[in-house]
């Protein structure tokens, strides 16, 4: 299945309290009465883990060479049971997806007919490494499949700080993968359910679809925060111009501490933007930048509900574009909150292009349950005019993974997109 791009956050999460120990908890329990009978078993699951990197020198010289389609292979890796290779595209496996790195994983060798496998890929930097944003990178695909991230990661990030992200004039990708193997079972000696210590106790709280780490920022014991700052304008060091015009006063600590595109653009000194200190977004409608900018501005300690107004294709395009990764769990909550036929097709076309994979799944279910009255609608009109790739890929896994009916074998599918 494929999920049309994604990518970004980076910063730290706020750890969760420990919950209160309850009654059963190891601090205070209740004396067991005497069993005639006691038995045990433990269950464990063999892992195998590998990486690779690849440094493509002369990258500008690649990017000339190769046009959308076109592509780079490197050598196979992986052990005497797996093998593993990975396909670049340095100028996009195809026209819409033109302006971005395209990274597959070829699945060649595999001892099972189905892998189960934790996948990461990252843009090595003269700071560290910058992973692509894969929302759930937990994986179960057929042997010989292949797992591709169609926009792994943005040209114009790459080219605005070449310093940083191609030093040299070297780009230098990595995948890291974890291989599940299957779970085995067997009987133990008698098992003490409280000679754990207390450091393997967790918390049991659920977290939210898709926590991004975002950078914390506390709000002053005085003032408004932040958001004061952008309606005012005051201390304003950088001007956001939007396409009809309206400029937004802006910060460019805030700026680059919660958008990793701001943080490119604003780190290479040499660029006309960074000399000028302005940007314009000709594509970028002054409506949506406030909505953004004001998410940016506000602090951990501030919130505010995204109306399902503001929740546009538009608004979807501009968070992925500037990566503000920080503002992904709240569109992926609102794209499952008042559900209809009428607007399901945008709904899974703004899933994908941010590839969030669980909210894409729970809105292909609902199409699958509605397609007669979803494929009616406008917006699928307009989707397969402008996406037919999409909407195809929509009707193929809404058979394949909804409809209990179809005869088709789910082996047949062995490839899923991760962005």
């Amino acid at each position: 299945m494929e999920i049309n791009n994604v990518e970004a956050n980076h910063g730290g999460q706020q750890q969760q309290q420990e919950s209160p120990r309850t009654s059963r908890s190891p601090l205070k329990r209740h004396a067991r009465r005497p069993l005639s009978n006691v038995s045990s078993c433990s269950t464990k699951m063999h892992q195998r883990s590998f990486a690779n990197f690849w440094s493509v020198e002369n990258f500008a010289i690649q990017l000339e060479l190769h046009t959308p389609g076109e592509f780079m292979l490197a050598p196979k890796f992986g052990d005497s049971d797996y093998e593993f290779v990975m396909k670049l595209f340095p100028n996009g496996k195809d026209e819409e997806t033109a302006g971005y790195l395209s990274l597959f994983l070829l699945i060649n060798k595999c001892p099972n007919p189905r892998l189960r496998f934790r996948v990461s890929f990252t843009v090595e930097t003269a700071d560290g490494p910058r992973s692509c944003h894969l929302n759930k990178n937990l994986v179960t695909i057929n042997r010989s499949g292949i797992v591709t991230a169609s926009k792994f990661f943005s040209l114009d990030i790459l080219k605005s700080a070449t310093n940083v992200y191609t030093p040299n004039d070297i780009l230098t990708i990595g995948v890291e993968l974890t291989v599940f193997g299957e779970a085995l079972t067997w009987t133990t000696n008698a098992f003490n359910p409280y000679g754990r210590g207390l450091a393997n106790v967790r918390n049991s709280s659920i977290c939210s679809l898709e926590q991004q780490p975002s950078i914390k920022v506390e709000e002053g014991a005085q003032g408004g925060g932040f958001t004061e700052l952008l309606n005012t304008g005051d201390f304003s060091d950088f001007t956001v111009v939007a396409s009809c015009g309206r400029e937004f006063a802006t910060h460019m600590c805030v700026l680059s501490a919660r958008s990793e595109y701001f943080k490119a653009l604003l780190r290479n000194q040499s660029t006309k933007e960074y000399s000028s200190k302005r940007v314009t977004f000709d594509d970028i409608s002054a409506t949506t930048l406030d909505i953004l900018l004001h998410h940016m501005y506000r602090t951990n300690t501030e919130h505010q509900v995204l109306e399902e107004s503001q929740l546009t294709p538009e608004l979807v395009s501009a968070v992925d574009r500037l990566m503000i990764n920080s503002m992904r769990p709240e569109i992926a909550q609102n794209l499952t909150l008042n559900v209809t036929a009428e607007n399901v097709v945008s709904r899974i076309g703004m899933a994908a292009e941010l590839r969030i994979e669980s909210t894409y799944h729970a809105l292909l279910e609902f199409f699958a349950s509605h397609k007669k009255e979803a494929m009616q609608t406008s917006t699928w009109a307009e989707m397969r005019s402008e996406k037919p790739s999409l909407t195809i890929k929509i009707l193929e896994e809404a058979i394949i993974y909804f409809d209990e009916s179809n005869s088709l074998d789910r082996r047949i599918i062995d490839r899923i997109t991760l962005s």
